[in-house]
C-alpha cells in the first residue's frame, strides 16, 4: 500500500510538473471557528440583556449605554472572526489547493492571510533542511525572498512528503 502511494508521487522525468494536495490544519481552524461562534453568541446575549455599566482595568468607566455599545462591538468582532475562520475552513475542505513543483519553480497555494499564490524560484533556494520540532516534521526552505515551510501533516501522507523532499532536492540547482 505504501509503495502504491509512493509511485503515485514519483516524477517520471525532470520536466514533469508534480502536484500535491496541500491542506491547512483542519482541527485548529475548526476549534477557532467554534470559539468565535461561541464568543459571538455570548456577546450577543450580554449586549442584548445589559443593564449595568462596565469598568475596564479600573481605569475606564463606561455607563450602561457605552457598555452596551462596547459589547455590541465585541459581538461584531466575534462575527467577523467566525466569518474568517468559516471561509478558511470552507476553502480547505472544498477547494483543491495544490502544492506544485515543476522544473524551475515551487508554488504554494493561497492562504486565508494572503490571496495570492507564492512562487519560489528553485534557482533562488539557498538552503533546505528537514526538521522535527514538537513531533511536527517539516521542510524548511531558505530562499532569496525569505523563508518558507512545508509541513508534513498538510500533505496527504508521509510517503508524499518524502517524495516531495526528494523531488525538490533533485530539482534545486544550488543544492
Amino acid at each position: 500500500m505504501q509503495q502504491a502511494a509512493q509511485s503515485e508521487y514519483q516524477p517520471q522525468n525532470q520536466n514533469e510538473v508534480i502536484e500535491y494536495s496541500y491542506r491547512p490544519g483542519l482541527l485548529l481552524t475548526t476549534a477557532f471557528l467554534a470559539a468565535a461562534l461561541g464568543g459571538a453568541y455570548w456577546e450577543f446575549y450580554e449586549a442584548s440583556t445589559n443593564t449595568r455599566g462596565l469598568v475596564i482595568q479600573r481605569a475606564i468607566h463606561l455607563d450602561v449605554e457605552a457598555a452596551t455599545w462596547f459589547l455590541w462591538g465585541l459581538f461584531a468582532f466575534c462575527v467577523v472572526m467566525a466569518l474568517f475562520f468559516g471561509v478558511s475552513l470552507f476553502r480547505s475542505l472544498f477547494l483543491g489547493q495544490k502544492l506544485t513543483l515543476n522544473d524551475d519553480v515551487l508554488r504554494f497555494p493561497a492562504s486565508p492571510m494572503r490571496s495570492t499564490i507564492t512562487e519560489i524560484p528553485l534557482a533562488g533556494i539557498e538552503a533546505m533542511e528537514v526538521r522535527t520540532e514538537n513531533k511536527n516534521t517539516f521542510l524548511a526552505i531558505w530562499h532569496a525572498n525569505g523563508y518558507a515551510v512545508v509541513l508534513q501533516d498538510r500533505l496527504p501522507s508521509k510517503a508524499a512528503f518524502e517524495s516531495f523532499v526528494s523531488a525538490i532536492y533533485e530539482r534545486a540547482p544550488a543544492l
